[in-house]
Parts: C-alpha cells; sequence; structure tokens
C-alpha cells in the first residue's frame, strides 16, 4: 500500500524484513529540514531583486522593453539559483511490518546541475558584456550575476564536500519496542517517533543514552491511514501528542 508513484530505489537496498508482509510501504521526495526558514530566505531573494533591479535597470539601458528583457532574465536566473538551494529534496523510502519500521533515505548527485550553471554563466555573461558597451553600469550586473554563478560553478566543481552532500544513502531499522513516545505535525504530515540511542563516547567516554526522535515523512492523503498503522504496533500507554516538530538539517 502506498506505492502510489513509487520511486526507483538504490541498488544496494535490501530489505531487512523482506520476508514479512508490509503493513505498508511508500516512497516521496521530501524537504527534510526546517522548511519555514528555508521558504522565508525564498521569499527575501524574491522581494528583494525587485527594489534592486528598480534602481539598476534604469542606469543600463532607457528603453523600458529593453529593462523589463534584462530585468525579467536576471530575475529568473537569481530565482533559479535561490530555488535549489531552499528546495533541495531527499529520496525517502519506507517499509512497515509487524517487526518494525524500517526505511531508506538517499540523494544522487545532479550530474545536469553544474552545467546548467556553466552554461547560464556564459550567456548571463554574453548579455552583460553585450550591455556594458551600451552603459558601463551594466558592469555590476555582469559581476553579480555571471560572476556569482560562475563563482557557485567553480565551487561545486571543485568541492568534494557539496559532492559528498548531495550523494548519502541510509538504510535505518527499528523494532517496534524502541519507540516510547508519537509525535504527529499535521501541518507538515510527518511523524515523530522518540527513542534512546546509545553513545559510547558520552560522559566522557563512560556512554550514555542520547534521546532522538526519528522523522517519518508521508502524504497528506495517507496520513491519518498511516497513524493508525503505527499506534495499533505500540502498547496503547504509549504517549501520544499532536505537536509542532522541529526539524533540524541532518536530523
Amino acid at each position: 500500500m502506498f506505492t502510489r508513484k513509487p520511486l526507483t530505489l538504490p541498488p544496494q537496498l535490501q530489505w531487512q524484513y523482506q520476508d514479512e508482509p508490509a503493513l505498508a510501504e511508500w516512497s516521496l521526495k521530501a524537504r527534510p529540514y526546517n522548511t519555514d526558514i528555508a521558504n522565508g530566505i525564498f521569499i527575501f531573494f524574491l522581494l528583494i531583486q525587485i527594489p534592486c533591479l528598480a534602481w539598476l535597470l534604469p542606469s543600463m539601458t532607457s528603453g523600458l522593453a529593453y529593462q523589463l528583457l534584462i530585468g525579467g532574465f536576471l530575475y529568473i536566473v537569481v530565482m533559479s539559483g535561490g530555488f535549489s538551494m531552499t528546495h533541495q529534496t531527499t529520496k525517502f523510502a519506507y517499509r512497515l511490518t509487524a517487526s518494525g519500521l524500517e526505511f531508506c533515505e538517499w540523494k544522487a548527485f545532479p550530474e545536469w546541475l553544474p552545467t546548467l550553471l556553466k552554461w547560464l554563466a556564459v550567456i548571463t555573461g554574453v548579455v552583460m558584456l553585450m550591455l556594458v558597451m551600451v552603459h558601463p553600469a551594466a558592469l555590476i550586473g555582469a559581476i553579480a550575476g555571471p560572476g556569482l554563478i560562475g563563482l557557485m560553478y567553480l565551487r561545486m566543481g571543485t568541492s568534494s564536500q557539496f559532492r559528498k552532500m548531495h550523494e548519502s544513502y541510509h538504510h535505518i531499522v527499528h523494532s517496534w519496542d524502541e519507540f516510547k513516545k508519537v509525535t504527529v505535525f499535521r501541518r507538515r504530515s510527518i511523524i515523530g517517533l522518540d527513542f534512546e540511542w546509545y553513545n559510547p563516547e558520552g560522559e566522557d567516554g563512560k556512554g550514555r543514552m542520547i534521546p532522538w526522535e526519528e522523522i517519518i515523512y508521508c502524504r497528506k492523503s495517507h496520513y491519518n491511514e498511516l497513524i493508525e498503522i503505527i499506534r495499533a504496533q505500540l502498547p496503547d500507554s504509549t504517549p501520544y501528542e499532536e505537536a509542532y516538530i522541529q526539524i533540524y538539517a541532518g536530523a
């Protein structure tokens, strides 16, 4: 169930409870971070460009048609870059059985992204250089446009950290008796399951238990049914709460 438009799973994935019938299984793309902050940054980029372009464009050309054309082009370029930063997604696949919950999360580096940025830098640079011949003030746009995009391209092309961040694979397995609490955050259609894990390096090497929360992402159309399935696998005494869930990057 819950297999609408399933994602292609990583070839190395093997479910631990694959011999058991699934109570629910689904895959989807989700944004595993604080989307309120990310959306706020995107809106900031969306709005701050308007006064910047209104100040810059009249000094570049006097024709309204050219201003609209150049402004629209720069607006699309900057917003495309902003969107790629604030709306990144991770792929998830979940499988619930009578033995427990297991899921896989993975990302694949978008090979097309450096090429896209490279060509955007080239095209924007050509446009800006043509405008510089008309008005020197366009040099500001040339630096802000192709200059920044070119730096992003070089950064991605040479940074192993950036590539590693966008190439990840995790397969996580939990038995139902590990979970101590269920938290439901309906606005984002996510479920938090509290548990503890042992950190041998805690307490100066003495080791200690760390409280943690596993986040489950699902579609709104399956949300209520999924909550019922999960709660049916846990003791009736398991605390249940509907509240805001803070999601940190990498959680």
